[in-house]
């Protein structure tokens, strides 16, 4: 038989911080002043945890969070080491974590991302001996000064085609990268104009495979109807325009028949707007009685009622949002109700 006895460790740190008084005081206690100082209450801790399935066995985790005295809030990831040497790994592990917990936040919504919450990550250990592994990841990466510069902040960099809308001349001084970067550039932004497909085209040997390449790219992406293109291409290499045509001939009725299929595509979303709106508005419904049961019932006895609330119809929802009004336990919700029975 397997040992399905709970993590000793794992148990007491649980239980030393699931009184919110309790873990605020920790958390007072070992964290910095620049955080501690601009708490305005207890942290309070939140559901889940962020540790891979392999290391359950050796590490513990809670996800608190904070009110912040400007009105914001933060997160605050404590972590506890069950080994009985220092883990090297820990710095990469917990920049995984902070991912997980930024990615749940989050939820892609746009806003979120673009405003999310600090996280300050708090590891304790208790091993045998003395921890003595690089507190940020930073110091695990073996660089000079000039690249360690590169990588602080969790800085990236952008080379913006659009953007800025850069001249011509300024996407690169390459010809070849010129050009491929500039069907890119043009692609979203303005479409391709006859002169801007000449210019382009000047920067393109005859015969070398990545003209093709970018020639095909600009037959399927670009807003550049066939005649344009045979004028961009006269512009720019009078000689090529028989072969050109030719060459892309299978391309331009590619782009045609996609045209067909995409009206076609539109004309069936179209069709279905209507029943895609009542099905929304029908599954808003439902998701607000889940809400509104859990916020009244809790999350553990509502889980047998997930079911039929997904499989019920819309006068069925009614019903048991009429009912949530008036009675004082979950399953006066549903009485009477076979489905949950």
């Amino acid at each position: 038989m397997g040992n399905n006895l709970p993590n000793p460790h794992d148990t007491l740190f649980k239980a030393l911080l699931e009184d919110p008084e309790r873990a605020g005081t920790l958390l007072r206690e070992s964290l910095p002043e620049a955080l501690t100082d601009k708490m305005a209450g207890d942290p309070q801790p939140m559901d889940g945890s962020f540790i891979d399935e392999n290391l359950r066995g050796t590490h513990s985790d809670r996800l608190f969070q904070v009110k912040l005295q400007d009105g914001r809030s933060a997160f605050i990831y404590t972590l506890i080491e069950h080994k009985s040497w220092p883990d090297v790994a820990a710095p990469l592990q917990l920049m995984g974590y902070r991912h997980r917990i930024w990615t749940r936040y989050a939820q892609d919504d746009a806003q979120r991302l673009r405003k999310l919450p600090p996280i300050i990550t708090l590891l304790v250990y208790h091993g045998r001996q003395p921890w003595n592994v690089p507190t940020t990841l930073i110091d695990c990466i073996d660089a000079d000064e000039d690249l360690l510069a590169l990588q602080r902040e969790g800085r990236y960099e952008v080379k913006d085609l659009t953007g800025s809308k850069p001249a011509y001349e300024d996407f690169s001084h390459h010809p070849l990268l010129r050009a491929g970067l500039a069907a890119l550039a043009w692609a979203f932004v303005e479409g391709l104009p006859s002169d801007r497909l000449a210019q382009l085209l000047r920067d393109l040997p005859d015969n070398h495979p990545l003209t093709r390449q970018i020639l095909i790219y600009i037959v399927r992406v670009h807003t550049i109807t066939e005649d344009q293109f045979k004028q961009g291409v006269a512009m720019a290499k009078p000689h090529l325009v028989e072969a050109l045509t030719m060459s892309l001939a299978q391309e331009w009725m590619d782009r045609g028949e996609a045209k067909g299929i995409q009206k076609g595509i539109q004309q069936g979303i179209q069709k279905g707007i209507q029943e895609g709106i009542q099905q929304g508005l029908h599954q808003g419904e439902a998701q607000m009685l889940v809400w509104l049961l859990e916020q009244k019932f809790g999350q553990q006895v509502l889980k047998p009622y997930l079911r039929p609330i997904e499989k019920a119809d819309e006068q069925q929802i009614k019903t048991w949002s009429a009912r949530l009004l008036t009675v004082d336990s979950i399953v006066e919700v549903f009485k009477d109700d076979s489905s949950v029975q």
